[in-house]
Formats: C-alpha cells, sequence, structure tokens
C-alpha cells in the first residue's frame, strides 16, 4: 500500500508502521512512535481516513456544488453518482487496498473508536452525499429511511465485488481484477444503477 511522501525520517517511519500494521505484520517500535497498539491502530484508522478522503473530495465537492444549486440538473445528478460508483469501484478492485478494505471490514463486524473516526470523517459524509443525490434525482427525501437503505444498498452492490472476489473470480474464470474487469463491473453497476434510479422515480411520482 502506498503511503503519501513525507518530509522527515520520523514520519516516514510512522508510515512505514502504519502500512505494516495494516498488512498485520507485528512491529517492534511500536512504543517508540505510537506509543501503544491501541495508538496505532488509531493511527492507522486516521490513514484510512485521510485516503478516503482524498479518493472522494472531488465528488464531495461536486455534489455540494450541484446540490446548491437552485434546480440541479437531473442528468449531471446521475453523472456525478455514476462517477463516484465507477471511482469505488476502481478503489476497491486494486490489491493495494485489500488491507484497508480487510481493516474496515472487521470494524464494521466489530467496532472500535477506530470506526468511529473514520466514519465521522469520511464515511458518513460520503453517504449522506450520496443520499441527497439520490434524493434529488427520483424526488425523495433525503433524511427518509428508506432513501438512506437504498443508498446503502447500491453501495453494497460495489462492496459485494472485494468482499466476494474469490467468488466472482472462480464464477467468471477470471484471475484478478484488471482494467478490463473493473470497466465491465462498472457496466454492470452503471446499469443497475438506472434501474434504481427509475424505479424510485416512479414510486415517488405515485406517491
Amino acid at each position: 500500500m502506498n503511503t503519501t511522501p513525507t518530509t522527515t525520517k520520523g514520519e516516514q517511519a510512522r508510515n512505514q508502521l502504519i502500512a505494516a500494521a495494516l498488512a498485520g505484520q507485528n512491529i517492534a517500535a511500536i512504543t517508540y512512535y505510537f506509543g501503544s497498539k491501541e495508538d496505532l491502530y488509531l493511527a492507522c484508522a486516521e490513514w484510512i481516513a485521510d485516503f478516503i478522503g482524498t479518493q472522494f473530495h472531488p465528488h464531495v465537492e461536486e455534489a455540494t456544488a450541484l446540490l446548491g444549486q437552485p434546480s440541479p440538473d437531473r442528468e449531471a445528478i446521475r453523472q456525478l453518482i455514476l462517477s463516484a460508483c465507477h471511482n469505488m469501484i476502481r478503489v476497491l478492485t486494486h490489491d493495494d487496498t485489500l488491507n484497508l478494505s480487510k481493516f474496515i471490514s472487521r470494524e464494521q463486524l466489530s467496532p472500535t473508536a477506530a470506526y468511529q473516526r473514520v466514519h465521522d470523517r469520511v464515511i458518513a459524509p460520503m453517504h449522506t452525499h450520496l443520499t441527497r443525490l439520490i434524493a434529488a434525482y427520483t424526488g425523495r427525501d433525503a433524511n427518509d429511511t428508506e432513501t438512506i437503505l437504498h443508498t446503502h444498498a447500491l453501495l453494497g452492490e460495489i462492496l459485494a465485488f472485494r468482499l466476494g472476489r474469490e467468488t466472482i473470480l472462480l464464477r467468471t474464470g477470471w484471475t484478478q481484477f484488471d482494467e478490463d474487469k473493473a470497466a465491465q463491473i462498472g457496466e454492470v453497476i452503471a446499469c443497475h444503477l438506472d434501474l434504481i434510479l427509475q424505479g424510485l422515480t416512479q414510486r415517488s411520482l405515485k406517491s
């Protein structure tokens, strides 16, 4: 996993320890740089929050600007949702992010203070912006629990390609997720996205 270049040896050492911790390696210099394993684990959470935030910050900015308009263009909303989905697919099909996914999956099942940091800093804002975009496109209430659940279900489709990686590789005969495979996954998600948006829009018009 690549870490952001730093300017001091101390910062480089800290980032190397975080990368090693995410990979599940035993580390002898924890006390010197972090004080305890718990502090290192929290540092891993902060690193993940920084990484995810960097990847999706442009999408959040675009969503904020678009939704701030009096009458946002629906096709622009769709394209922004699709762009966010494709970016997530790109991130989650890279082998370099496998340990990051393991960390978050572990925290989802048995949450600690580390997950709360990642959630508050990046997951909740991203989830909220995507929910607002889907609500704006379909005419639904962004604060309605059902809209939140529909948004989460869409994200779950994408996450399934990471969490169910071995299943899809065996079922398709693929050996890895390369750019071509990521593009195929993107086409499927785009198809499902349109079905979801159209279906929710129709339901909103009927209600």
